[in-house]
């Protein structure tokens, strides 16, 4: 599969909650607590690969971008991910990722939006939009909205949505819908392990 060519007509603009002041910028739990309790609204969190945040759930009024190599993990609330964090999303998170950001997304009510270049791997009941170049790796019983040049690999009982320009690869047993599916559509007994293999070439 050829790389998907960038096409700057196609770009969302990102669309970040509206900021009521000016952000603060973190580099460890402490501090994000300490912000926090302050009173904080609106913090980045970069804090390098060397710490592990549970940042637990992000209360309703705040605005938390993790950025950089960050490594945190929520249960809860709204939270912005970019550059080449990485993010574990449970219970009732809703996240939106940019850039190269790596979410890992579990259960029935977590919801991510995928943009640009960001990595998602989706088990359990999570739902994922995708759009721009984002790559997806859908387990058990997740749905997918692919749009864009995203490049999706579904396995056991997902669901995805073809749109735009996106292909997926799918095992049996994932159920297909949308605008292409024969033309996008690559059937693979192994399609979470050969879409890795390829972005690893």
């Amino acid at each position: 599969m050829n790389a998907p060519i960038d096409n700057p007509s196609r770009r969302r603009t990102r669309r970040h909650s509206p900021h009521p002041g000016p952000a603060l910028t973190v580099h460890s739990y402490s501090e994000f607590t300490r912000h926090l309790d302050a009173g904080a609204t609106t913090l980045i969190i970069d804090s390098g690969p060397d710490q592990w945040l549970d940042l637990g759930h992000i209360p309703d009024n705040v605005d938390i971008t993790i950025t950089g190599q960050t490594c945190a993990a929520v249960t809860g609330g709204s939270i912005t991910a970019a550059g080449r964090c990485f993010l574990q999303a449970t219970h009732h998170a809703h996240v939106i990722a940019y850039d190269f950001a790596h979410v890992e997304a579990f259960d029935t009510t977590t919801t991510i939006d995928a943009h640009d270049s960001s990595q998602i791997a989706g088990t359990d009941n999570a739902d994922i939009r995708a759009d721009e170049h984002a790559i997806v790796f859908a387990h058990c019983q997740c749905h997918v909205h692919a749009d864009g040049h995203t490049r999706i690999a579904a396995t056991d009982t997902t669901t995805v949505a073809i749109g735009g320009d996106a292909h997926v690869r799918a095992s049996a047993g994932v159920h297909i819908t949308g605008e292409h599916p024969p033309t996008n559509l690559t059937l693979d007994t192994r399609p979470i392990n050969r879409l890795a293999d390829h972005l690893n070439r």
